[in-house]
């Protein structure tokens, strides 16, 4: 997840980005993150105004993060098959990898309405460009004709799915996971999987 701020700042949103994992959302308090980066509670004041602010912007920043590298893959000149790989090697990564995932798969329903239908925009933003590499495909040839939304939504709950039971050092890496959901995508797809 992009940091924003000051040092401290992103101090701060590392350490509830922790706290929020281990713990979760309702269990974390503000004086567990002040504890977290040396800050008496009231000092942590100064830097949001609210558990429910650092939330919104752990959030905002990960789907922010999520939907500024698919636009990159999708207005590449690369064929759809290649950009609905990358799609899929970039998600599976971040999910293994970035513990704002969690926080917002997990807990983004803690927010306030207006703040949840900014990630819900963006959010539809994100299955909307997966499902433009589908239809692309299917225009092109390179995929057989499929219900491109169930389809995108079948690639985006596998995907989001990684959170509940990746585990790092377990059996598979991350690279091992998005290449056999590649293979899996697009075979399914009927553009052929690994050789």
């Amino acid at each position: 997840m992009p940091a924003s701020g000051s040092p401290k700042e992103q101090e701060i949103v590392t350490a509830a980005l922790a706290l929020f994992r281990d713990k979760g959302y309702h269990a974390t308090s503000m004086q567990d993150i002040a504890a977290a980066v040396g800050l008496q509670k009231g000092s942590l004041y100064h830097y949001l105004e609210s558990k429910e602010e650092l939330l919104y912007r752990i959030a905002l920043d990960t789907i922010s993060e999520y939907d500024r590298r698919l636009e990159a893959i999708v207005s590449s000149d690369l064929p759809a098959a290649e950009k609905l790989r990358r799609a899929v090697e970039a998600h599976v990564l971040m999910q293994s990898h970035d513990v704002g995932t969690v926080t917002l798969l997990r807990d983004s329903g803690h927010l306030q309405p207006e703040q949840r239908q900014v990630i819900r925009d963006l959010t539809r933003r994100y299955a909307e460009l997966v499902e433009a590499i589908i239809a692309d495909g299917i225009a092109t040839g390179e995929f057989r004709g499929a219900d491109q939304k169930m389809a995108t939504f079948a690639i985006l709950g596998a995907c989001n799915w990684i959170h509940r039971w990746y585990a790092p050092g377990g059996r598979l890496q991350p690279e091992q996971i998005a290449a056999a959901y590649v293979d899996f995508f697009l075979r399914g797809l009927g553009a052929g999987g690994r050789e």
